[in-house]
């Protein structure tokens, strides 16, 4: 292992060069920030987050500058005049929204975020997400020195299977966990070899320096060593959480460098259009609603489980369902058992010894005659759909409500399909959504 991890070293630590790029540029934002803020005296200013700590792998240089507000000031100030500073100090710059907007640009050619957000004695009394940053910096800045790089292992092992990141679209381990996680390990290896051991219910108390199992708990718990009722975790599915044991388990057999590399996996047409065939999967395509991820991927996850439950409940068996977004689009994929049901089905009554519930029963107009099954009432009934696309029709169409106020007002005027030839643009999603081998 010590050798697999000494040749990933020489390509996550960032080149001379590229550390001069980084340097130069933070020097000239820093020359900006200060001059710009002559404007603005009760305000200051500080480099944090990886580029600060070093902890930032070559392929993701950014230079995060927070610009701190005495608590006086309005979110509105804080947010109007933010975006004024973070626009005035960058080259190019656009707007992104976390718990506020930010501005994200570059200085120099090197990326970028202006962030705003209050300067506060406690951490207990955050206004927003961000606030909390300058404390995590605070108490990560002594304790990560000399662990640096194995922070860099741990975030190269994770992108390889894209388990970096908190956000939403990804639930994975967010860069301040990582830290957290190294330094409470000590070292990249011994947090592999301890994490293949891992449980669902387990906490980390990071600044007690203690492990424990806690009954009940459905996912792991890492106390924020600031907010220790805080799980630093939170955003971490307990699948990734899997995914994540298992890589872990894998290495420590079979150590490679391939565990910090993305597996390419060979796409093969023929193979992927006779599964198609063999299978009912079904798409449902329509335009990006004009929100942030954060807000679209909840809305989505809700919309699959919805429009799945809807099948369920008209007797059609849902096998998995899976959203994929590229570009203006999303979709929305639905795997069931199988494509068309018959038109009638079996509908129960009460049993024969409940006197006047089986006389509304049989008094009732219906088309067909009644019968008994085990001393229960049963006629027959028409199904309101007998295929698939009927069913999602339906539901997208008149249930649009209850599909996620900005994803449902979209699917409602969706296409909905059968894929047998996948678009070249889903393709790979399809693979991944099928679970086939190359």
């Amino acid at each position: 292992m010590k050798e697999v991890l000494e040749e990933v070293l020489k390509e996550v630590i960032p080149s001379e060069e590229l550390r001069r790029k980084a340097e130069k540029a933070a020097e000239e934002l820093e020359r900006r920030l200060k001059e710009k803020l002559k404007d603005y005296p009760d305000l200051e200013f500080r480099f944090l987050g990886s580029f600060a700590r070093d902890t930032w792998l070559p392929e993701s240089l950014e230079i995060d500058a927070f610009i701190l507000f005495p608590e006086n000031y309005t979110e509105e100030e804080l947010e109007r005049i933010g975006l004024e500073i973070g626009k005035s100090v960058l080259d190019e710059f656009e707007l992104r929204y976390a718990a506020h907007p930010y501005v994200h640009g570059k200085v120099l050619g090197v990326e970028a975020d202006v962030v705003p957000c209050y300067k506060l004695r406690s951490a207990e009394k955050i206004k927003s997400a961000v606030d909390r940053t300058p404390f995590h910096h605070e108490w990560l800045k002594d304790r990560i020195k000399g662990k640096e790089n194995d922070v860099r292992l741990l975030k190269r092992f994770l992108k390889a299977s894209n388990l970096y990141g908190a956000e939403y679209k990804v639930r994975g381990f967010s860069g301040y966990l990582c830290e957290l996680l190294i330094v409470f390990y000590g070292s990249f290896e011994n947090l592999v070899r301890e994490a293949a051991k891992w449980r669902r219910d387990l906490v980390i108390d990071v600044a007690r320096r203690e492990v424990y199992r806690k009954k009940g708990l459905k996912n792991i718990f890492v106390v924020d060593p600031v907010d220790e009722k805080r799980n630093v975790a939170a955003n971490l599915s307990v699948d990734n959480l899997a995914k994540f044991v298992e890589k872990c388990r894998l290495f420590i057999e079979k150590p490679s460098k391939d565990f910090f590399y993305p597996e390419k996996e060979e796409i093969k047409d023929e193979k992927l259009e006779k599964e198609l065939e063999n299978r009912f999967i079904y798409e449902i395509s329509f335009e990006k609603p004009p929100i942030v991820e954060d807000n679209l991927y909840p809305q989505l996850e809700r919309a699959c489980r919805k429009i799945s439950e809807f099948l369920e409940n008209n007797d059609f068996t849902v096998v998995k369902s899976g959203h994929f977004v590229k570009g203006s689009t999303c979709m929305i994929y639905i795997e069931t058992a199988f494509d068309k049901l018959g038109k009638i089905k079996k509908h129960f009554g009460p049993p024969f010894e409940v006197y006047e519930h089986a006389m509304r029963f049989i008094k009732k107009e219906r088309e067909y005659k009644h019968f008994f099954e085990e001393g229960k009432y049963v006629t027959y009934v028409r199904r309101k759909f007998t295929t698939v696309v009927e069913a999602i029709e339906d539901c997208i169409r008149n249930h649009w409500k209850s599909l996620g106020a900005d994803v449902g007002e979209k699917i409602r005027s969706g296409v909905v399909k059968r894929v047998l030839t996948p678009s070249p643009e889903t393709k790979e999603f399809i693979w991944d959504f099928l679970k086939l081998k190359a």
